[in-house]
C-alpha cells in the first residue's frame, strides 16, 4: 500500500543565521544529516499549530512564522511519499534543547550551508534565504 502524507519545516532566522540541526541515528530517514526543524502532520492537526509544536518539541525555541518559503515533495521509499511546506520563521524566544531526534545544532549563516552534508531539500530552503537577502540589497 502506498502512503502519503505531509509535513512541515521551520527556516528560523535569529541575527542574520538559520538554525541547522543534525539528525541522530534512531532516525528511520537521512541519519547524521543537517537538517531543519519539523516533522509531520498529524491527522486533523492544523499545519501551523503543527510546525509550532514540532519546533517546541525538537528545539525548545519559539517562533514567528513570516511566509511561506516553498512547498516540495520527495519519496522518502518506494511506497511513501511526502509532501512538505517550509516556513520561513523568526526567532521569538527560548533556548535551543535539542530532543533525541537531533544530536546537535548549528547557527550558520545561510551562504555557509554547503559545508555541511544536508538534505538537498534543506539546502534548497536555506538558500532561498540566502537568495532573498541578496535581493533586498
Amino acid at each position: 500500500m502506498n502512503t502519503i502524507y505531509s509535513a512541515m519545516k521551520a527556516i528560523i532566522l535569529k541575527d542574520g543565521k538559520v538554525l541547522i540541526m543534525k539528525r541522530s541515528m534512531k532516525e528511520d530517514h537521512a541519519q547524521v544529516l543537517w537538517d531543519i526543524p519539523g516533522g509531520k502532520i498529524d491527522f486533523g492537526e492544523d499545519p501551523i499549530d503543527c510546525l509550532n509544536r514540532e519546533v517546541m518539541e525538537e528545539s525548545g525555541i519559539k517562533i514567528e512564522i513570516i511566509k511561506l518559503l516553498r512547498v516540495w515533495s520527495f519519496l522518502k521509499d518506494s511506497k511513501t511519499q511526502i509532501i512538505g511546506i517550509t516556513m520561513l520563521c523568526k526567532y521569538k524566544s527560548g533556548e535551543v534543547k535539542i530532543s533525541e531526534e537531533h544530536t546537535e545544532f548549528k547557527w550558520i549563516k545561510p551562504e555557509e550551508i554547503d559545508n555541511y552534508d544536508a538534505l538537498d531539500g534543506v539546502k534548497e530552503d536555506v538558500l532561498l534565504v540566502s537568495t532573498e537577502s541578496a535581493a533586498k540589497q
